[in-house]
């Protein structure tokens, strides 16, 4: 059930359109940067090329561990949040997953996919329709991918906050953290260390769960229809 029947999106979430992009400079290569990808959740007008709704934005890095030499470094030179992920899941600064990690997970892929960002427009918020359009975005990329990979610390946007709430506050800010916790929960991540949430993508869970999330997003489909 909704808790409250008069709280829907502004518009029907079978309305959004995922667009994805991928630049980079043509002669770089597996060792020069990741493969960053940004995804736009937009509403468009009946002719398909007008954007009437700007919905949010995913922000996704791939790296492949067999084709680059130092996926520690590449990552850590990119920002401090892919540097904090690099540090603990490739143990400290190894060429290869950390031990525990390796063990944890099903060996098929060489692929990490990690969710950098998701930015929900405030109108969009509170109605769960983050975490399906992230989870979406990670299956539409997850080709050859053994693991994707989180910090939900820095995403605030899905739970209705402000990027920094909480900050000055240690208490504040482990509930907002476990807030985080349970949104990714609902896809399947699991902490694994410092924070890191990891999702076996060589699991049935991600198909599962997301199974779920649109069985929720549809309730408020068929309200609107």
């Amino acid at each position: 059930m909704i808790s409250d029947p008069g709280h829907v999106p502004p518009a029907s979430p079978w309305s959004i359109t995922l667009t994805y992009r991928h630049e980079h400079l043509w002669w770089f290569g597996a060792d020069d940067a990741p493969s960053s990808w940004h995804v736009s959740a937009d509403i468009y007008d009946d002719s398909g090329t007008h954007a009437e709704s700007h919905v949010g934005d995913i922000n996704i890095v791939l790296i492949d561990v067999d084709d680059t030499r130092d996926p520690f470094g590449l990552l850590d030179g990119e920002d401090a949040d892919l540097g904090l992920i690099a540090e603990t899941i490739f143990g400290g600064g190894s060429g290869g997953l950390d031990p525990d990690l390796d063990m944890q997970l099903e060996p098929l892929g060489s692929r990490i996919l990690i969710l950098n960002s998701v930015r929900l427009a405030a109108e969009w918020r509170n109605f769960g329709l983050g975490v399906l359009l992230a989870g979406t975005a990670i299956k539409k990329l997850s080709g050859g991918v053994r693991v994707a990979v989180c910090y939900p610390a820095p995403i605030d946007d899905l739970t209705g906050g402000h990027p920094g709430t909480g900050q000055g506050d240690p208490a504040e800010r482990q509930k907002a953290v476990a807030a985080l916790d349970r949104v990714w929960a609902k896809l399947g991540f699991e902490h694994f260390r410092d924070g890191i949430h990891v999702l076996d993508l060589n699991l049935t869970t991600l198909d599962e769960n997301l199974a779920q999330l649109r069985e929720n997003a549809e309730r408020y489909h068929a309200l609107q229809g």
